[in-house]
């Protein structure tokens, strides 16, 4: 009588345990969003990319068909408005070409080349997520007509030398936001401190200048 009470007990006891557990999981607090990590970026081939961070592709038809690449785009995170001069207005390599609009927050992104604009990507300026899914594919932005494509690309880099560019970029800004971090709340992951997709828009004020000023200076190439 006593075995099978004590046998009873031992039940109970797993019951009452199983139940708490089962509660404490299904009311557990969970991150609603947690980020993304970036990824080391990939420039596909015909892809000529500038120092800050735009890039260039020539087209069939001779035009510079201009993007950003997809170390900014992972960098910034979603797009919420493009916008881009009308057609037939004048850049010089450095000018701002078009403004980005992330987390409330314009960034100007310059000219890789001189150039006269002659387009706008309709689907960017409509879907500007594209950007961010398709960077070196559909979502282009603006398209650019030049007398001296050697010039335009001359400065650029291709293949090889912009991946190795790309990735070093991928790096600095890993250690850009480490002293960040510590005090703000910007999306870093904890494996291998990669930093999450939209890190720099949600940095704070001060830090989101000083990532503009270092990462997509504006004028004649750092390099």
């Amino acid at each position: 009588m006593v075995a099978i009470l004590v046998i009873l007990t031992v039940l109970v006891a797993l019951g009452i345990d199983s139940l708490v557990l089962s509660y404490r999981t299904r009311h557990a607090t969970r991150p609603e969003h947690a980020p993304v990590p970036m990824h080391a970026p990939e420039p596909p081939q015909g892809i000529f990319v500038d120092d800050a961070h735009a890039w260039l592709r020539i087209a069939g038809d001779g035009r510079l068909r201009v993007g950003v690449d997809d170390f900014l785009t992972q960098a910034l995170g979603p797009v919420q408005k493009v916008e881009v001069p009308e057609p037939g207005t004048t850049v010089e390599r450095g000018d701002p070409l078009f403004k980005l609009t992330v987390n409330g927050r314009t960034l100007a992104i310059p000219s890789p080349a001189s150039g006269e604009i002659v387009s706008a990507n309709d689907r960017s300026l409509r879907d500007p997520a594209t950007i961010q899914t398709d960077p070196y594919g559909a979502g282009w932005i603006v398209s650019l007509f030049t007398r001296n494509h050697q010039a335009a690309i001359s400065p650029l880099l291709i293949g090889s030398e912009a991946t190795r560019f790309l990735r070093s970029e991928f790096q600095r800004f890993a250690d850009f936001l480490t002293p960040v971090g510590s005090s703000a709340a910007v999306p870093v992951m904890a494996d291998g401190g990669l930093p999450g997709a939209g890190a720099a828009a949600s940095l704070p004020a001060d830090a989101w200048d000083r990532f503009v000023k270092e990462f997509v200076p504006a004028g004649p190439a750092k390099s």
